[in-house]
């Protein structure tokens, strides 16, 4: 996309456009992982209306899956269309190839599973995880902006935040809320910025009129900032301001073909659609990085719940796994009989 506008809506305000499009579904994946890393994957999808197409749904569907369609009526009368697909999975490498072979509107996210077992004796840890690639190549972690708090509340699934925001802290997660939007722009644009300069020196290089290395140029990064967070700026001011029109002129092509390379590059951040995930392992939950504050029908089953958003991806890979332990009953009888044999066999030999 060639951008002679606003750089802050070409690299900021169209993620929100596109964020908040006419698109009114709520999608939720659950995974119910089996002891033996077979995978029961069901899909919810909610619309206002009954137009449900496999290529808008935010993970792979295809007509391979059980799926069932039926209407819902909450006490004000509104009327949801409810999409339901089920499909078992033998083991993870099956679940991948659903992933590589994704046609849907989240296809572009490089999204993986991964199953292990460890044998302990009498009991044995189960691990499974869904992992997303980060978009960007560049080093700009979150947690260099954000503080802990905050962060715990980025990384909340959508019920968890909607029930503090109507909670009896509601001011405090506004002001939380005001203070991650500030941050926000600033991590963006700096994740982005790095990257350009990136781009821009790989073909750049050995260009004879450069006069300025890649790490004199990543040294304007506290310029270019606030230059890329102003309203009123376009692209060419931009450059302009934090380098001369001298070297504007002289790169203006190879500056227009890094910004199309980066739009290309960040396209699965830019056009990330948001869904829930759940994760519901056999025997006892002993770690995960999810949330337990999970809908009411998965607590028996230990679910455990993410909101997955573009932002969580776009400079850092983003892992959602939990770990159960299972009990190995055979063992405990395996081990009562080879006790029972010792004893038996000591005791014979004692009263010879």
């Amino acid at each position: 996309m060639h951008m002679n506008k606003n750089i802050k809506l070409s690299l900021l305000a169209i993620t929100m456009i596109l964020l908040s499009s006419c698109d009114d579904s709520k999608t939720k994946v659950i995974n119910t992982i089996h002891k033996d890393g077979s995978i029961t994957r069901t899909v919810i999808v909610k619309k206002s209306k009954i137009d449900f197409d496999y290529e808008n749904i935010r993970v792979p569907i295809d007509s391979t899956w059980n799926t069932d369609i039926f209407i819902e009526i909450n006490e004000k009368e509104d009327t949801s269309w409810i999409f339901t697909a089920e499909k078992h999975f033998a083991n993870v490498e099956e679940l991948n190839v659903e992933y590589d072979n994704d046609q849907g509107s989240n296809s572009i996210m490089q999204r993986s599973a991964s199953f292990s077992k460890k044998f302990k004796w009498f009991t044995s840890n189960l691990r499974f995880s869904e992992t997303i690639e980060k978009t960007l190549n560049v080093s700009c972690p979150m947690s260099d902006y954000f503080s802990d708090e905050e962060l715990k509340f980025i990384y909340s699934p959508d019920l968890v935040q909607k029930n503090l925001e109507n909670g009896v802290d509601s001011l405090k997660i506004m002001e939380l809320k005001d203070s991650i939007d500030v941050k926000s722009e600033i991590w963006i644009f700096t994740g982005l910025f790095r990257q350009w300069i990136d781009i821009f020196y790989d073909l750049v290089e050995n260009h004879t009129d450069l006069t300025i290395s890649r790490e004199e140029m990543r040294l304007l990064e506290s310029r270019s900032i606030p230059l890329l967070i102003e309203d009123n700026i376009d692209e060419d001011q931009f450059f302009i301001s934090l380098m001369g029109e001298e070297f504007f002129n002289t790169f203006r092509t190879e500056i227009d073909s890094s910004i199309s390379a980066l739009d290309k590059m960040g396209e699965a951040f830019w056009s990330a659609k948001k869904y829930d995930m759940e994760i519901r392992m056999p025997g006892k939950i002993i770690a995960s990085n999810g949330y337990f504050e999970t809908i009411p029908d998965s607590l028996e089953t230990a679910g455990i719940l993410w909101t997955i958003n573009g932002e969580f991806f776009l400079t850092q890979q983003y892992e959602m796994w939990a770990e159960s332990q299972i009990n190995n009953y055979w063992t405990w009888i395996i081990s009562a009989l080879f006790a029972l044999a010792i004893i038996t066999f000591f005791g014979v030999r004692f009263n010879k």
